[in-house]
């Protein structure tokens, strides 16, 4: 089976899932590719594209994004946690520019800082207006949420827990697909496991290929 049949297989098993764990030790090879394929569930245009970013600009992810994607987001939001500002910034100007080339009007594209990593209150805040923004418009909500390891350095588990419960039950509610990192290794078996239940599939992705567990 080719890497871009892996991927499109991964894609069909998901199909019915709002919410998606994925769980890859840091720098496997194909992380990157898999998390543009989970941001392409079911059309490949007309969507709007969040990132959350803790640990690194989405820049990359964006240019994956549109390499995955026969067209490009409709719209295109980042939330830069802490000091990924700058660089998150750049990336979602960007998008405009190679997203509007060509494209009636183009789509907006804003950035949203949270200062603080702890401040998943404001982080909240920040995700449920996009969520809201986009709630009657055309094409489907897609998110990256990298990554919930970054996250965990800053509260507890309990804390994430009760932030993330609420957070898949917003996803879900408006037929939004989201996914989340997380590497595996940085964690004890239950920590990684409390946050497996709130999910409703798992990939995890390692150098011999990827599993997929849904419920």
């Amino acid at each position: 089976m080719t890497e871009r049949q892996l991927e499109h297989d991964i894609r069909g098993r998901l199909s019915d899932a709002a919410t998606v764990l994925l769980l890859s030790p840091s720098f496997t090879e194909g992380q990157g590719d898999l998390c543009a394929d989970l941001l392409v569930p079911r059309e490949s245009t007309g969507q709007n594209a969040l990132w959350v970013s803790y640990t690194k600009s989405p820049d990359e992810q964006v240019r994956r994004f549109r390499s995955h994607s026969a067209g490009t987001p409709r719209d295109v939001g980042v939330i830069s946690v802490d000091d990924a500002a700058r660089s998150a910034t750049a990336a979602a100007g960007n998008a405009v520019g190679a997203a509007g080339a060509g494209t009636a009007g183009g789509p907006g594209a804003t950035t949203e800082t949270v200062t603080s990593p702890g401040d998943l209150t404001g982080l909240g805040i920040r995700i449920t207006e996009y969520l809201q923004r986009w709630r009657n418009a055309d094409g489907r909500t897609v998110v990256c949420f990298d990554s919930l390891t970054a996250m965990l350095q800053y509260v507890d588990l309990e804390t994430a827990y009760q932030f993330l419960h609420v957070l898949t039950g917003r996803f879900a509610t408006v037929d939004a697909f989201a996914h989340f990192h997380m590497d595996p290794t940085a964690h004890d078996d239950q920590t990684v496991e409390t946050i497996v239940s709130l999910f409703d599939a798992v990939v995890e992705l390692d150098d011999d290929g990827a599993t997929v567990r849904t419920r």
